[in-house]
């Protein structure tokens, strides 16, 4: 534990001198070479409607970087120091961007697949993750190689696609063939996205894995309207077949108060489900959660405090349960 803090401060020591450090030909080049530091913070307390229960937590403390060496080559690193309270390496990759709009990783980051677990816990605004994002697409920050093109056609759309260890979070053992993955975005029409979403390969829990998933989003400069399905289909360590699949529907409208401290207001509305398809077993979670954002900055996910209300109707797990949470949010 000491030494990992003893390397972070020296990350930000490193990082505060750098940025006095730029050249005059650097500042000319008009290319941002200096190191961003970002820092993301979520606090709670939640209320177990059903026990009468609470608890205090510090959800993420994240501390990151990113930058670029030259006009071709940037990096990303990110920790969090309190990830369900363990100390994660997240991202560490190197983009290399070759040609316009190309843009070449190397290193541990998030696998492109989905819309929701994508996000940066702050960018999620509720104070708990969907289903799809917790149970059914998760475990899918690997190690490996990841392209992007961003085709700028009368629709344009980014094209993703990427081979993993699929060994998970900063875990790389050997393999006999990596994981695949690719994901398509694209827009129709103004203010509406379309994406689809592959994956293929094993993990060490799972055989025989493949995964795919659909999404749609409507979203003006106020209101967003987003729903994303995803299934699982894999062989696990008992060799039994499965089927697992998540679904989320969910929305939110931003009222600019004109106030000089809570700026922003935002209700927030969600419904979400994930099933298991074997032994006639359907439905196993299901639940609508409600709250609203007080934003202290016109720009969301930025100061923020959240109050949600989660009704499950049904539940597999102790951890599911009618609660009511409130979160405070920086990020820097």
């Amino acid at each position: 534990m000491l030494r990992k803090s003893l390397f972070l401060l020296l990350i930000m020591v490193v990082s505060i001198y750098t940025a006095g450090a730029q050249t005059t030909e650097e500042q000319a080049s008009g290319i941002l070479y200096l190191p961003k530091i970002d820092i993301a913070l979520k606090t709670k307390a939640e209320l177990d409607l059903e026990s009468k229960m609470m608890r205090f937590e510090v959800r993420n403390a994240r501390f990151g970087a990113r930058g670029n060496i030259n006009e071709y080559v940037g990096y990303r690193i990110e920790v969090d120091l309190s990830d369900e309270g363990k100390i994660k390496m997240l991202d560490a990759f190197v983009k290399i961007t070759p040609l316009e709009n190309l843009d070449v990783y190397m290193g541990q980051r998030k696998v492109p697949f989905g819309t929701d677990y994508l996000r940066s816990p702050v960018e999620n605004f509720f104070a708990n993750r969907s289903f799809v994002s917790k149970y059914t697409n998760d475990g899918l920050r690997d190690i490996g190689f990841v392209v992007n093109y961003r085709f700028k056609f009368h629709i344009p759309f980014d094209v993703w696609v990427a081979a993993m260890n699929g060994t998970g979070n900063n875990n790389p053992q050997w393999i006999s063939r990596p994981n695949y993955s690719a994901r398509l975005l694209f827009e129709p029409l103004k203010n509406i996205r379309l994406a689809g979403n592959f994956y293929q390969g094993s993990t060490l829990l799972e055989k025989e894995l493949t995964m795919y998933g659909a999404e749609i989003r409507y979203q003006t400069d106020k209101l967003l309207v987003e729903s994303e399905y995803i299934h699982r289909h894999f062989t696990d360590s008992a060799s039994a077949v499965l089927d697992q699949y998540g679904f989320y529907i969910h929305s939110y409208y931003n009222f600019n108060t004109g106030a000089k401290m809570i700026q922003m207001i935002s209700p927030v509305v969600r419904w979400d489900f994930m099933g298991r398809e074997t032994n006639d077993i359907g439905k196993i979670a299901e639940r609508i959660t409600a709250g609203v954002n007080f934003g202290f900055e016109l720009k969301p996910f930025k100061a923020e405090i959240r109050l949600n209300y989660e009704k499950y109707f049904k539940k597999y797990n102790v951890n599911h349960f009618d609660r009511f949470t409130i979160e405070f949010i920086a990020r820097f």
